[in-house]
């Protein structure tokens, strides 16, 4: 049997090229479209209280810039090419095309999910680091550092270096408790 498409949906997808380094959305700006990595990765950022905040690193096979295909809001995020990028662009337009023709739970999932990245996406600025987040982070780091070492320099990092995070945590569990009593009394 010959299946034969009808033209009219044949689409047709319109690909961009980013270059390393070039910053593809900019935070603030409108936006209509999201784009599908073909090829490459990219770094999902923003700035909050004047600091770059990593939001996530993308490859192929994933999309960014997605809320601006629901919502008519400014881009809460820039996204810059790690890597030369081959790109597939989706439109507003497109999107909502396919979401018409999709069953009414799939629009309703679809609507829930965007609502929650933005919601994660706003906690995730406004969080405010915690002493546990800089004893978890010191962790870690010391577990990546101690995988990535030859076998024979391991012991050697775990004498050296596990006392002194050890030591750091203890010091500022002690001032922690100290900020707690100054608060109590006053």
């Amino acid at each position: 049997m010959i299946c034969k498409r009808n033209p009219r949906d044949t689409v047709i997808l319109e690909r961009r090229h980013a270059a390393k380094g070039e910053i593809i959305i900019h935070e603030g700006e409108e936006g209509a479209t999201a784009f599908l990595i073909q090829f490459g990765s990219v770094q999902v950022f923003s700035h909050h209280n004047d600091k770059k905040v990593v939001l996530s690193t993308l490859k192929m096979g994933e999309i960014f810039g997605e809320m601006s295909l629901l919502r008519d809001q400014p881009r809460s995020a820039s996204v810059e090419a790690l890597e030369d990028c081959n790109l597939i662009v989706i439109t507003r337009q497109s999107l909502k095309e396919k979401a018409e023709k999709a069953d009414p739970t799939v629009r309703a999932i679809l609507a829930m999910l965007m609502r929650r990245i933005q919601q994660g996406n706003d906690s995730l600025m406004n969080k405010k680091p915690t002493f546990e987040d800089l004893q978890e982070g010191l962790y870690l780091i010391y577990e990546d550092l101690l995988a990535e070492l030859p076998k024979l320099k391991k012991p050697l990092f775990r004498n050296e270096v596990l006392p002194l995070i050890e030591q750091v945590n203890q010091k500022m569990a002690e001032y922690k408790a100290m900020t707690r009593e100054t608060s109590a009394d006053e």
